[in-house]
């Protein structure tokens, strides 16, 4: 019988540490990322939507 064990626990800790920079707070290097993206998305989306064109614009 093959042992399981040691191969579940390793999978176990490199997922936690995959997780941990995720769950940092607003010191993490993705929550400035996610912040800049959502930032972008928002200014790209302002530039597709038409706008008045007129004398009481």
């Amino acid at each position: 019988m093959a042992n399981y064990v040691g191969a579940g626990t390793t999978a176990g800790g490199t997922t936690g540490a995959g997780l941990l920079p995720v769950t940092g707070g607003p010191e993490s290097v993705w929550f400035w990322i996610v912040v800049f993206v959502l930032i972008s998305a928002g200014c790209a989306a302002l530039r597709l939507i038409p706008r008045k064109v007129g004398d009481d614009a």
